[in-house]
């Protein structure tokens, strides 16, 4: 149940959406290690759910090396992938996500060596009851503040929206690239400007320019703007809505030159349908330098590499995580349990 009573007050599950806080995997300071592959989980509150709430002089051993792949995330009515408070090395890759609102809710007070790619997502319906207040959704929820102690890459995944990629406030060390965006404009109640991809309060008009206090207050109603410091990028990005990059660039979002409008068309917008998600002769993509772990670095730069998930091969095939190359297998455990 969402709420404890003596902190957040009694439950009413009439009136409150959010009373029912159920998720498929749930891990509360756990040292981390873990795999969820080739689920479908539907109709749920949450899909999997990190806490790290282990002291300040331990939590970094705590909610580590964690891997998502090949699973299906449909109707999630609040928050697919939740790592919360603190977390790292975490590979989110070759995943459907159906209808959800908030596929991926980043709001960590720090973490690093995040991988998303390969990803497809259709969010077409509007998910919950008719009148529910959490309804508008965003593909990802960041902090007011955030640490990074490493990268978070989120490359080659490819969309079908009608909301934002993110909103409101900070993310640091962020790199957004060569993902294929697209817009589900048959959608009911569907309006460009709900889901320009940076959310409907990015105006330039009111930026505060001086005083720190304003700036964060600014914030908290549009997606920061401080991506020098942050260490955020976007390039490499081809999506469909016309405030994509020319207007955003105006209103000083730093977006790299790399990044482009294309009014582009999916071979087959059937939500569900993964090769749907195709579009004929996808643009070229831009290789670009991935930071693993044990501080090694290479290009990324895969044969005849282009936007978005699909490639000329298949999906976007990237190195594995360490801890899951050398993790034994069912069989192996089989096999020695005989030896």
């Amino acid at each position: 149940m969402h709420g404890s009573g003596d902190e957040d007050g009694p439950v009413d599950p009439d009136g409150d959406a959010r009373a029912y806080d159920g998720d498929f995997f749930r891990a509360w300071t756990i040292a981390g290690y873990v795999i969820i592959r080739g689920n479908v989980i539907t109709d749920a509150f949450n899909g999997v759910h990190f806490f790290n709430q282990a002291s300040e002089s331990t939590k970094e051993a705590f909610a580590r090396n964690v891997l998502i792949e090949d699973n299906w995330f449909v109707r999630i009515k609040d928050n697919a992938v939740e790592p919360e408070n603190f977390a790292w090395n975490w590979t989110i890759r070759r995943n459907q996500f159906v209808d959800c609102y908030m596929p991926f809710s980043f709001e960590m007070q720090r973490s690093g060596y995040f991988y998303v790619y390969g990803n497809l997502g259709w969010n077409v319906h509007i998910p919950g009851p008719e009148g529910d207040k959490h309804a508008k959704g965003v593909l990802f929820k960041f902090p007011e503040t955030h640490i990074a102690d490493g990268p978070h890459y989120v490359f080659n995944n490819t969309w079908l929206l009608r909301a934002p990629i993110t909103k409101k406030k900070r993310f640091a060390k962020l790199e957004h690239r060569n993902n294929l965006i697209g817009y589900a404009t048959d959608a009911d109640k569907f309006k460009w400007e709900a889901c320009s991809p940076f959310g409907s309060g990015w105006s330039f008009d009111s930026y505060p320019s001086t005083e720190l206090d304003d700036l964060f207050r600014f914030e908290e109603d549009c997606f920061t703007r401080s991506w020098g410091s942050l260490g955020i990028i976007f390039d490499g990005d081809v999506i469909s809505h016309r405030d994509f990059p020319d207007r955003l660039r105006q209103a000083h979002y730093d977006i790299g030159k790399n990044a482009r409008y294309a009014a582009f068309q999916f071979q087959d917008q059937t939500i569900g349908l993964p090769s749907g998600l195709k579009i004929t002769k996808a643009p070229p993509a831009v290789a670009f330098s991935i930071e693993l772990p044990d501080k090694s670095s290479s290009l990324f730069s895969p044969s005849n590499y282009c936007v978005g998930a699909w490639q000329e091969t298949g999906r976007i095939e990237a190195f594995d995580p360490s801890f899951a190359v050398i993790w034994p297998t069912p069989a192996q455990y089989s096999e020695g349990a005989q030896s």
